[in-house]
């Protein structure tokens, strides 16, 4: 036992120390030159959120649909977007066309966000991990460009306490989710938010390890998100909306690599040790008629790379079929499909904003398994779906303050579609998991979309005063916690009662000069916590357990000041 506590404290130390190195060289780095990059990390907080908001007022460009993230913000440079920023984000050196190579090279905001779990932890889509005690993550870099080509170097670290506690059973047979990262003291430096471009007109093409979002979402996404660690992928996307006779369009081809986390854990199926091929398209389009509305769909593949053949379909499955009936014309069957060790997900979504009444309505709707045909697709929606809907309204109130409200559903428990269609084996399968593929739709142990868990739905509304960067509120959440694992485990009438949690967040963005706060205590009230009873329980009069528990998250962002940006021009 001493051993073990004195290899967990040096583990500590060593992990502590290496993340005190890391905030010194990032500090030292950034106050040698200058301010912000271009690129607008997904999930940053306040920043993203005021560049979504000042949309619907009209003060950025009306062309993004903000679908497809991250955005580049040089390409967002609206004149009184600028003004309101108080030079935050300004890129106050512009490359204009010339026979010479331009070199610009700009620092990126230190951007730290610090979390405490007491109890146990609450999920939700965060650049941090799925732990109980303290945590925090650091990054910051460099953004640089040479004519046409561009790059980014931003790298991340993580520490987190990871201290122990019950977390129960397995939330899911078909899904990597972990709710404790192995044994002692979390530590990771990974790449993050970097990449290197190849910038022509509308589009950019190159390789990557950033997080990504695709979906209107504003709390959670179907397919990705920056929930997970960013994963290593080479990208051919649209930088802003191309614009055609039709409207315009926006899109992204990828090709990636998922792993696994490497780490052992009581409350995890047995899972392949192989990694994960990933080739996934989106593509959005707004119609020249309609200011404000975007149409879009998404498919999203992964195989296990043990699995994976060397032909076109193999590299790029995107292209395939969408009916499995298909399959049986070239006298396959549905069971050969899966054990290629791939699965599957599709979806499609709108985005509509009006300008004048400040407000945005946004769905999307997603299937993972195939439909037989498209009948069986018309009639039977509702089988291995998710879905999710929201809103933001705006009201001004004095000034440049308004009052904004924002709602969101996000539903990703099974319909009972699936005990009809497949008697006995409800609850196996989720939106982010089926059997070809154990790991789920997941990266080092974390969930690429949806930020929640497994099969849970979650209501969110949100009300605050905002202007600028500051922001007061509150915001209140009904979490149901993994359906599909609770109706497998527990028969209906069952003694355990479902799994909730509701929680109620106050918070508190604020900025000073070129530092901005953004703060968030969370109380959440878990009702029949891990479906556990209560000792007093009896089988005439069901008691669960219940738990109580605080959550507090500051993040801070700092952008250098007083420090002139240089430029330099090369010869050809």
């Amino acid at each position: 036992m001493n051993y073990f506590n004195f290899s967990f404290l040096q583990r500590t130390q060593n992990a502590l120390n290496a993340l005190v190195t890391f905030l010194l060289i990032t500090i030292l780095f950034l106050l040698s030159s200058t301010v912000i990059g271009q690129s607008l990390q997904v999930g940053i907080p306040v920043i993203e959120e005021y560049v979504r908001r000042n949309q619907l007022l009209g003060n950025v460009n009306q062309d993004f649909s903000f679908n497809i993230r991250p955005l580049d913000v040089k390409l967002l440079n609206d004149e009184y977007f600028w003004k309101n920023t108080n030079d935050l984000l300004k890129n106050d050196t512009t490359i204009h066309s010339s026979k010479k190579i331009h070199f610009n090279l700009s620092f990126l905001p230190l951007f730290s966000k610090n979390q405490i779990h007491s109890g146990s932890p609450y999920p939700e889509v965060s650049q941090l991990i799925n732990s109980k005690g303290f945590q925090t993550y650091l990054t910051g870099g460099v953004f640089g460009e040479i004519g046409p080509l561009s790059f980014q170097i931003q790298p991340e670290a993580i520490f987190a306490q990871n201290s122990v506690y019950d977390y129960g059973v397995s939330k899911s047979i078909y899904t990597e989710y972990l709710e404790q990262f192995g044994e002692g003291g979390y530590f990771r430096v990974l790449p993050g938010q970097s990449n290197i471009k190849l910038n022509f007109g509308s589009f950019s093409i190159g390789a990557s390890t950033e997080n990504i979002w695709w979906g209107p979402g504003q709390f959670n996404s179907l397919l990705f998100s920056n929930n997970a660690f960013g994963f290593e992928h080479l990208t051919f996307n649209t930088r802003r909306p191309a614009k055609t006779f039709l409207g315009s369009f926006e899109g992204q081809l990828l090709v990636g690599r998922l792993e696994g986390s490497n780490l052992s854990t009581t409350n995890v199926n047995n899972l392949l040790n192989d990694w994960r091929y990933l080739n996934g398209i989106t593509i959005n389009y707004q119609p020249k008629w309609t200011p404000g509305l975007f149409i879009g769909a998404s498919r999203v593949f992964q195989q296990y790379e043990s699995f994976r053949g060397k032909s076109f379909r193999d590299y790029f499955p995107i292209f395939e079929f969408f009916q499995k009936e298909r399959l049986y014309q070239n006298g396959g069957s549905s069971q050969e499909f899966n054990q290629e060790g791939r699965d599957q997900q599709l979806t499609g979504f709108v985005r509509y904003f009006n300008r004048k009444a400040n407000a945005e309505l946004y769905f999307e709707y997603g299937r993972r398994d195939h439909s037989l045909n498209w009948r069986e697709a018309i009639l039977n929606p509702e089988h291995a779906r998710a879905y999710l809907f929201g809103f933001t309204k705006l009201f001004q109130v004095s000034g440049e303050a308004n009052v904004q409200i924002r709602g969101e559903v996000l539903q990703q428990q099974e319909s009972i579609n699936i005990i009809i269609r497949y008697p006995g084996i409800g609850g196996g399968s989720n939106w982010a998991g089926h059997s070809p593929v154990t790991h789920g739709f997941t990266h080092r142990g974390q969930m690429l979309g949806p930020g929640v868990g497994p099969s849970s739905n979650v209501q969110t509304m949100e009300v605050a005063w905002v202007q600028g960067f500051k922001k007061l509120g509150i915001r209140l959440e009904r979490l149901n916690r993994h359906q599909d694992i609770y109706q497998k485990r527990f028969p209906d009438p069952s003694e355990q009662g479902r799994w909730v949690d509701l929680s109620a967040r106050l918070l508190a963005d604020w900025q000073w000069n070129n530092l901005i706060v953004s703060s968030n205590l969370n109380f959440v009230n878990s009702l029949n916590y891990q479906w556990q009873l209560h000792p007093n329980s009896t089988p005439e009069f069901p008691r669960g357990q219940n738990l109580f528990s605080v959550h507090s998250q500051v993040s801070l962002i700092y952008f250098p000041k007083g420090l002139k940006r240089w430029q330099k021009n090369l010869s050809n």
